[in-house]
């Protein structure tokens, strides 16, 4: 503990280190895939290049396809033939390419088009969502032969939690840098006893309105460890939610291969549990007249950027003006509550006065001071 201090005693110095740290409105393109690696060989390296590519995308396609639907829901996609890859392909990318006579390695990156994959799971009656969450700070406790840590090194759980390897899909997910103040909010007791205000203002601070404790108890003898994980999700204002996962290392494996099948099976959990409260029935939905409260026109720009690019969102419409204020038509898909959560991603509130509708800023209280006839 005390070398930890020490580093980070050191690192206060540099700008911004331990100050409270600033997020935007998380975002990120979820029809993109990175990282996909391919290694083919075939009778040229043109073949093998052409090859690999084909695969590669199809990978990409597998990838996407599950950040958006429920594993019990993917039997009924079937295998896409490569036209219908090639046409659902907006662009792809290639980096660290290697290529000999026979042989072509290299990593992708491959973009989606938006609507021709929502039509392809459409068309085969594919439940999806497509509603990104903010971030969800993970708290990693670790407990191995008697020792807990959070902070503290070693902590080979924290340590995998903190390359972001689960930064995409539809949960986004990232672990606090461990810093002094992070230090100084929530120990692994408190964590693991849910301070439930310290962990929110972790998770605050991080841009989160959620925080999942994460404790991972390893046991068992070197080479056959058990890893048993027991998250608890802290929402604000619900119920804490727990679940549990469980790996045990295989032949071959290192501990560290296993805490990383861990970490993936609570990202896969939470995953699971956003898609099912967020998938869109596009055959439902409405039409929706919302008063807006606004400070002037770039303060309006802002709010409909964030509106018209909601998922649930078939069109807006303008209907009336002032300097104060902004009424549109919103016709939507899904449920009213759906709506409501997406707007929750973007820091809007949708609220209801008797038969009239208002979208403003989460936290703030235009409303006070709203005119309807302004």
């Amino acid at each position: 503990m005390l070398t930890r201090l020490k580093k980070f005693r050191l690192l206060a110095g540099i700008a911004g280190l331990s100050a409270s740290l600033s997020f935007p409105v998380f975002a990120q393109d979820i029809f993109s895939v990175s990282g996909v690696h391919v290694d083919e060989s075939a009778e040229t390296a043109a073949a093998a290049r052409d090859q690999a590519l084909a695969i590669g995308q199809r990978k990409a396609f597998e990838e996407v396809v599950a950040r958006l639907t429920l594993p019990e829901d993917r039997a009924g996609i079937g295998s896409p033939s490569q036209a219908d890859i090639n046409n659902m392909v907006r662009d792809f990318g290639v980096s660290n390419e290697k290529t000999s006579s026979v042989r072509y390695i290299a990593d992708m990156t491959v973009r989606f088009k938006e609507t021709e994959l929502r039509n392809y799971l459409r068309f085969r009656d594919i439940p999806f969502a497509e509603l990104q969450s903010k971030p969800v700070i993970v708290v990693p406790v670790y407990h191995s032969g008697g020792y807990t840590s959070l902070w503290d090194d070693p902590n080979p759980w924290r340590d995998i939690w903190s390359r972001n390897f689960a930064s995409g899909g539809l949960v986004p997910v990232k672990a606090p840098i461990g810093d002094l103040q992070d230090i100084g909010t929530v120990s692994a007791e408190q964590a693991e006893n849910g301070a439930v205000e310290r962990l929110n203002e972790l998770a605050r601070r991080y841009g989160a309105n959620v925080a999942v404790v994460a404790s991972a108890s390893v046991s068992g003898e070197t080479g056959s460890e058990t890893v048993d994980v027991t998250a608890t999700r802290y929402d604000t204002g619900g119920a804490p939610q727990v679940f549990g996962v469980t790996e045990t290392t295989q032949s071959g494996e290192s501990l560290n291969d296993t805490l990383i099948r861990a970490a993936k099976g609570v990202q896969d959990q939470l995953s699971a549990g956003w898609k099912r409260a967020n998938l869109i029935n596009y055959g439902t939905g409405g039409q929706l007249m919302v008063f807006i409260p606004i400070t002037g026109l770039d303060d309006w720009a802002r709010i409909e950027d964030r509106i018209v690019g909601l998922p649930v969102v078939r069109a807006s419409r303008v209907v009336a003006m002032s300097r104060r204020e902004v009424q549109i038509s919103v016709d939507y898909v899904g449920s009213i509550d759906q709506f409501r959560t997406a707007l929750a991603q973007q820091n809007l509130s949708l609220s209801q006065m008797g038969e009239l509708w208002f979208i403003q800023p989460a936290g703030s209280d235009r409303l006070q001071s709203l005119s309807i006839g302004g």
